[in-house]
């Protein structure tokens, strides 16, 4: 319980940086099936939407490094402190909201192409 109340901030972030990397893996495979997307058929996809939607899990990652990071530089380095975290936390939730958003957007586009019809 004392390592849960030194790194409150990591777990905050983490918790966050996860649901919007499930909420994005989710929405936009969902938004692709409304679309008509469906497998084995030829659609002009970004690969990150392939990625995103498949693989998505992956990223959570990103948050997990994150936190390993912090925890070792709070521990370790005397210039590192709770600013560090907060800021870097921050930038690391709005990458993956920026990439997520930008996943979705193009999965609102995904539409068979007329000559696969």
């Amino acid at each position: 319980m004392q390592f849960y109340e030194n790194h409150r901030l990591q777990t905050i972030f983490v918790l966050l940086q996860v649901g919007v990397i499930m909420a994005g893996s989710l929405t936009t495979g969902a938004m692709m099936k409304v679309m008509g997307y469906q497998e084995g058929i030829r659609v002009d996809v970004l690969l990150l939407l392939l990625f995103v939607r498949d693989w998505g899990f992956l990223l959570i990652l990103i948050p997990l490094a994150w936190t390993f990071l912090t925890i070792t530089l709070e521990q370790r380095a005397y210039w590192y402190s709770k600013r560090w975290t907060i800021g870097s936390g921050l930038l690391v939730l709005a990458g993956l909201a920026w990439l997520l958003v930008y996943a979705f957007g193009g999965s609102t586009s995904c539409t068979l192409s007329m000559s696969e019809l």
